[in-house]
């Protein structure tokens, strides 16, 4: 059974097994990310949150992650709400994912921004590789 209420900002909602982040909400959609329990490895992008009373009486705890990457649009209608983030979470989760998105934009940058050494050619005076002798000739 879904709420009737929808989720707003800064709220961990269910759907289904997944738990998610709500980053913004936007009429009947929500920006989520993902929460991710149990990871073994860390994305530059995950944000480790949880270590209070609170998150601990709810199994949040542990390497438990928030990963800021993975970010998409879901219908604002929820199994369950888990939890309320604190702002001082919320300004943690929302300033790891702006800094994720400016490290994409970065490493998607157009071609030509930086000269390949393949792209070079090959020198004059060069015989292609060597063959044979010791690697001092």
């Amino acid at each position: 059974m879904r709420t009737l209420a929808p989720a707003s900002a800064g709220d961990v909602c269910r759907r289904g097994a997944q738990h998610y982040f709500v980053l913004a909400v936007d009429g009947a959609r929500a920006l989520c990310v993902p929460v991710i329990f149990n990871r073994t490895f860390i994305h530059r992008a995950d944000i480790s949150v949880w270590g209070g009373k609170r998150e601990k009486f709810l199994r949040l705890a542990g390497s438990t992650v928030v990963r800021c990457t993975d970010h998409r649009w879901h219908s604002n209608a929820w199994d369950s709400r888990v939890m309320q983030a604190s702002p001082a979470t919320i300004r943690k989760i929302l300033a790891s994912f702006g800094r994720d998105l400016e490290a994409q934009a970065i490493e998607a940058g157009g071609s030509g921004l930086y000269q390949s050494v393949l792209a070079r050619g090959p020198k004059l005076g060069d015989r292609g590789r060597k063959k044979g002798g010791s690697p001092s000739d």
